[in-house]
């Protein structure tokens, strides 16, 4: 029997079930109420987590999404497709479905130029600063909460926050209770899904274990555009009174249909699933694995070690032309490195957290001769280092004013070795950035909260960003792009003002920034055949706006929340290497003026529950030269879905997405010749999720 069909023979035995007892909530954090010695283990488990993430009270615009959040319409969609819940978030993918490959921007800064970690440890691959979600199949069945920083943030480990900072932390094997969990799903498109997870909780020897294992299918809706992914995630930990151990590893494997190819409206009209690289894929495996050790030095401090290491390696396709086959590029790469962590409350004033990483990387980058088409066969290697240490520092001042202060040095070098037989030396640079961060908080009354921060960071180019998208540097092409001093370093400051509002039933956190950026190296909206994006430095520029995030618990069985973000966003002077061209004053790319959505859920009865979740997107340009014809136009999208708890604390969700059927370009770019292209959303669709605890 297909997985299919075992899906839908699961979901209709179970859907037939009568209705019983409501279902088991989602946990989230930890419960404040455990016992003190339970807290500190977890305190301690947590410790990398800690120095990482913003505080509560730190002046950072900040949204943390907990486990029922996270969970709230998931059916296994690639993480930046849940991250569209926190505020100036923008995502897509390129299926037009839930799985493929998919991408966020936030404030219209790429997810490049965004630090994300997972537990403390990095996941940005080091030399194009990027992280593909679809390495990391059915990842959110694994996180326990998101915290999404915007702006500079906080210190953090890795590349730097440029434009934000997303954290993820798995789940807690302390604090956790023994239980095991079935997920079956099914949709359009030919989506199916199975998790199966558990955990044992903390044991009387001290040790905890937690696994997960996923299998996901889809074929997408644009054609061709398929997806088909297995991942495990395993952890497991020793807790003493002073000490914790902890393992966690993930291995990855997906096959994906190549689908980064956007398509002119002209076409999309009459064919919305065109996909021009359809019948070509990748296949591609990432695996990760980290050891921790925590100690606590006392009852007020304590310090932690981890040690990480990553492995990649696959292939791509991309089509040759006519019947010939299809071009087939190489990868593989490998770092490791060393996080450290350090926490301090000397008094009850005053909270210390310190941090340090260094790291090691290379990547090789092959593509077989083909003679057929008199293309080379090339081989080179990218190498990168990079080390960086912080300092954090909050200090109340009486029970009103809390003052923070932040500091990170970092250093980073990438050397290139180009392909034997070129005639070319190997090629380096290095840069160096310290980032200083300052801010106070004010309670301005029991439940008024007042903010104000500024911080500066700066971060180098990718290998991209200096080989011009190119996957190989020739002799030839040598001259332009060696020595890499083609692309300068960026730098922002980011002025941050915020308040937040905590009454009873009502939340609501608002917060004006201005990001002012030097040397921004901002995408053209052009692309290369093998889908980089290309970008350039433009000088200066800016994005200035105010961020909405609100709710209200109207009664005690209806919940409404919203989020709105309004901006101003310019690039003073962009001049197109091409045509020589300028262009003053115009907007940067995919970074529309408004952003905003809303939640509802109703919960109708004990075993009944509705929710309806919209978001509108105004247009955006698709290239950085003010012509109206080439931008993304304006959308707004309505999901809604059911949850009905059965006999046995099962759960049946129903997801409805685009509800209103609206045709939607979340993403696109512009053609060689100019014609800007799009990434389609898909029509009117249906998932369906039971959850069955084991």
């Amino acid at each position: 029997m297909s997985v299919r069909h075992l899906v839908a023979a699961a979901l209709s035995a179970l859907a037939a079930l009568p209705i019983g007892a409501a279902a088991q909530p989602a946990r989230s954090a930890p419960d404040t109420t455990a016992p003190d010695s339970t807290r500190r283990v977890q305190a301690l488990e947590a410790l990398t987590v800690t120095a990482a993430r913003a505080r509560a009270d730190a002046p950072v615009a900040q949204t943390t999404l907990d486990r029922a959040r996270l969970q709230r319409d998931y059916a296994g969609q690639d993480v930046p497709l849940v991250l569209r819940q926190a505020p100036s978030v923008t995502a897509y993918s390129e299926s037009g479905s839930l799985l493929n490959y998919s991408y966020f921007r936030l404030r219209g800064i790429d997810q490049s130029r965004i630090n994300i970690t997972l537990d403390g440890v990095p996941l940005n691959e080091p030399e194009d600063q990027m992280i593909y979600f679809s390495d990391f199949p059915d990842l959110t069945s694994s996180l326990e909460s998101v915290q999404i920083q915007r702006g500079v943030g906080t210190s953090t480990y890795g590349q730097s926050a440029f434009g934000g900072a997303v954290n993820f932390a798995s789940p807690s094997l302390a604090g956790s209770a023994p239980n095991a969990n079935l997920q079956l799903g099914g949709g359009s498109f030919g989506t199916a899904r199975a998790t199966l997870d558990g955990r044992t909780g903390r044991l009387p020897n001290g040790m905890a274990l937690y696994g997960r294992l996923s299998g996901m299918r889809s074929d997408g809706y644009r054609a061709g555009a398929t997806s088909a992914a297995n991942g495990a995630f395993v952890s497991g930990g020793w807790f003493g009174a002073r000490d914790v151990v902890k393992l966690t590893a993930s291995t990855g494997l997906e096959r994906n249909g190549q689908a980064y190819s956007a398509v002119p409206d002209s076409v999309l009209r009459v064919d919305p699933r065109f996909n021009p690289l359809a019948g070509v894929g990748d296949h591609y495996r990432e695996s990760f694995a980290t050891l921790n050790y925590t100690h606590s030095l006392s009852p007020t401090a304590s310090a932690g070690l981890t040690g990480y290491g990553f492995l990649t390696s696959g292939w791509y396709d991309y089509p040759a032309g006519g019947t010939a086959a299809p071009l087939r590029y190489r990868s593989a790469s490998r770092w490791g490195g060393l996080v450290a962590a350090l926490h301090a409350s000397p008094t009850s004033a005053l909270t210390l957290d310190g941090g340090a990483h260094a790291s090691l990387y290379s990547k090789d980058h092959r593509f077989g001769a083909r003679p057929d088409l008199e293309y080379p066969a090339y081989d080179n290697t990218g190498h990168k280092t990079e080390a960086s240490a912080f300092a954090k520092a909050s200090l109340a001042l009486g029970t009103a004013v809390t003052l923070f202060g932040d500091v990170q040095a970092r250093t980073a070098e990438f050397r290139y070795t180009p392909t034997a037989g070129y005639g070319l030396s190997e090629s380096s640079a290095r840069w160096s950035f310290v980032n200083p961060r300052a801010g106070l908080t004010v309670r301005a009354a029991p439940a008024v909260t007042l903010f104000a921060s500024w911080g500066t960071t700066g971060r180098e180019p990718t290998r991209g960003d200096l080989f011009a998208g190119a996957d190989d540097v020739t002799p030839d092409d040598a001259p332009a792009l060696l020595p890499l001093t083609r692309v300068r370093p960026e730098h922002v400051n980011d002025l941050e003002l915020g308040l937040t509002v905590a009454r009873g039933p009502v939340s609501l956190t608002a917060n004006a920034y201005d990001m002012r950026f030097r040397d921004e190296i901002a995408r053209t909206g052009a692309t290369t055949p093998l889908g980089y994006d290309l970008r350039a430095n433009v000088g200066r520029s800016y994005r200035r706006g105010v961020e909405l995030d609100a709710s209200w618990a109207v009664t005690p069985a209806l919940d409404v929340g919203a989020t709105a973000a309004v901006s101003r966003n310019r690039i003073a002077s962009y001049t197109d290497e091409a045509t020589a061209a300028t262009y003053r004053d115009v907007e940067p790319i995919l970074t529309p003026s408004f952003v905003g959505g809303h939640r509802v859920t109703w919960r109708v009865g004990p075993q009944l529950a509705l929710t309806a979740d919209g978001r509108y997107q105004g247009r955006s340009f698709l290239a950085p030269t003010g012509d109206a014809r080439l931008t993304a136009p304006p959308f707004y999208v309505l999901d809604g879905g059911a949850s009905l708890a059965l006999r046995g604390g099962r759960t049946l969700l129903v997801q409805g997405r685009n509800l209103l059927d609206r045709r939607a370009y979340p993403s696109g770019d512009v053609s060689g010749s100019g014609v800007p292209r799009y990434f389609i959303l898909s029509p009117r669709s249906v998932d369906v999720t039971v959850r069955v605890p084991l």
